[in-house]
């Protein structure tokens, strides 16, 4: 079956690809242009319908079968990114037999299926794609250029001379067996683990690049909450009043801090109050508070109790900030930091400290880390094989060093399993 969709973003733009990938596309090329196709060259044409009237006039490209993204024979469309001529020459195509519009991420599909890219790979691509930051863009392109699997590979060279000594001595009666081929095993194998482990350290930091942080703005009313959102995100997100209260439920704006995004969130001034929208209003900070990555709480220098009930939880992710130092100070606490949003004072500092939370919590430093669930269960699955290994009995302990080369063997191994390719490949948009 020969597959089509459109393969950049929808609505109008300046130029639009619409991409063909099948065995019938080079026919498809021949059937609304009239012409015969070069491998590879952008040919200028007049594109029409089945019934010769034209459609638009773009580039041409045809790849041949193995020359292609998906492996398959592949046409691409290059058109003016009107909603109409895209729509138009989308009917056209569904009018030729033997061709259906392509389901999400099954051009990806098809090069997977042609072995023109691992199931690592794959994932690879598709957190590409979706990359929003500089540092999300730099790990998703290390695991689709295949850095990770090199890693992967070297491991399994390890384990597999592992393996080699401990079968080598199953030759021996166990009174016989030479002790240095189980040493030069053990010594192999705890190498080798203490590698994995030490990859297996990279899921947290990978995951908070892919999902980001939170950071979640507490303290009680007329603290200046809004003000500082506003201030954080660059935008006035929120409403700033010398009322206390306005601001009744979760407001969020999103960012990227040394290409990691980072979304700041206003809460509710936190206070018993028989009000029900505040009182709601406080529920929803609490619930937000749990799930944030850095809690910044921020009081007024101008009164006795600058937090007043709230708990703040001394974490050493979070800041307790004073503001508004332009006003008399009638507390005695001890922040982190005083500031005042009024004046500009110290927000440079602030900055500063909100940035060294983040670097503190993720690790961006060059290198392949772990990519996905899927590969981080079949790690933990292997370390935990490798740790427990039992050379007492070798006929075993080489059972178990199979059973862990199987593992990692996994990761980017061919499958026909359709629930796994199903959760993959629905990741992708149609036209990818």
């Amino acid at each position: 079956m020969t597959i089509y969709a459109l393969s950049t973003v929808e609505g109008q733009s300046g130029v639009a690809i619409i991409r063909v990938s099948g065995p019938l596309s080079k026919k498809v090329i021949n059937n609304l242009t009239g012409k015969e196709p070069k491998p590879r060259l952008a040919t200028l044409v007049k594109i029409k319908t089945l019934k010769n009237k034209i459609i638009d006039k773009g580039l041409v490209v045809y790849f041949p079968k193995k020359q292609s993204f998906t492996g398959e024979e592949v046409a691409e469309f290059h058109i003016h990114g009107s909603t109409a001529i895209i729509e138009t020459l989308l009917k056209e195509l569904g009018r030729i037999k033997g061709l259906r519009p392509a389901k999400q991420g099954e051009f990806t599909k098809q090069a997977y299926l042609n072995g023109k890219m691992n199931l690592l790979q794959v994932e690879g691509l598709s957190s590409l794609i979706q990359a929003e930051t500089e540092a999300q863009r730099e790990k998703a392109l290390e695991t689709y250029l295949n850095e990770n699997s090199k890693i992967h590979f070297s491991w399994l060279h390890e384990l597999k001379s592992a393996l080699a000594y401990i079968e080598s001595s199953i030759d021996f009666s166990e009174e016989d067996i030479p002790a240095s081929l189980l040493n030069s095993s053990k010594k192999l194998i705890k190498k080798t683990v203490n590698k994995i482990k030490k990859y297996e350290q990279s899921f947290e930091d990978n995951k908070r690049i892919k999902e980001g942080i939170k950071i979640v703005i507490l303290g009680i009313p007329n603290s200046g909450k809004s003000t500082l959102i506003n201030y954080l995100s660059g935008k006035k997100i929120a409403i700033v009043s010398r009322e206390a209260g306005t601001t009744r439920d979760i407001l969020n704006q999103k960012v990227s801090i040394r290409g990691i995004p980072v979304t700041f969130y206003d809460t509710a001034g936190l206070r018993k109050s028989k009000n029900d929208i505040e009182v709601e209003g406080n529920i929803r900070a609490q619930k937000i508070a749990k799930e944030a990555d850095i809690k910044l709480y921020l009081g007024s220098n101008n009164i006795k109790k600058p937090f007043g009930n709230i708990k703040i939880d001394k974490n050493k992710n979070n800041l307790v900030v004073i503001n508004k130092s332009d006003l008399k100070k009638k507390h005695k606490e001890k922040p982190n930091l005083t500031i005042s949003l009024k004046n500009n004072k110290s927000l440079d500092i602030l900055w500063k400290k909100i940035n060294q939370k983040i670097k503190n919590l993720v690790n961006t430093s060059s290198g392949p880390t772990i990519s996905s669930e899927r590969e981080y269960t079949h790690i933990i699955k292997t370390i935990g094989i490798l740790e427990n290994i039992n050379f007492n009995d070798v006929s075993i302990a080489a059972e178990d060093v199979r059973a862990a080369i199987n593992e990692i063997s996994e990761i980017t191994k061919k499958t026909d399993n359709e629930d796994i390719l199903d959760i993959i490949f629905n990741e992708f948009c149609i036209g990818k």
